[in-house]
């Protein structure tokens, strides 16, 4: 499913892999793209299993495989591009989450000192 739903985040993030501003959203469903390594995954083991077993039509079988194949591809390449980011540019990352999670939301007005630092960089 994410190869259909997701390549263009996957070429946004390519294009971007320097951009951690740009990239933070993609991390939002970075969760999302590491399940869908994990899902498949075992897909591909379930496939392997089955073709031991000769479960499948060939034409199947190469159907499924290239479409869970397709999916590892992009996965993978979001996964690694928004790791690289995390990884060279580990400051502007911190300052990314801090004000994803402490800014004030809604439009009130700041409460505590982490709202105004994150207020502070968030402008």
């Amino acid at each position: 499913m994410s190869t259909v739903v997701f390549v263009g985040e996957m070429v946004r993030a390519v294009r971007h892999r320097d951009e951690p501003r740009t990239q933070v959203r993609l991390a939002s469903s970075f969760e999302g793209y590491v399940s869908s390594l994990l899902v498949n995954g075992a897909g591909l083991g379930v496939l392997g299993i089955m073709e031991i077993e000769d479960d499948l039509p060939v034409v199947l079988m190469v159907l499924l495989t290239g479409w869970c194949l397709s999916n590892l591809g992009v996965s993978a390449v979001v996964f690694v591009v928004v790791a690289q980011s995390r990884i060279r540019r580990p400051t502007a990352w911190a300052e990314l989450d801090l004000v994803g999670q402490h800014a004030p939301k809604y439009g009130r007005p700041p409460e505590t000192i982490e709202e105004y630092r994150a207020q502070q960089l968030q402008e």
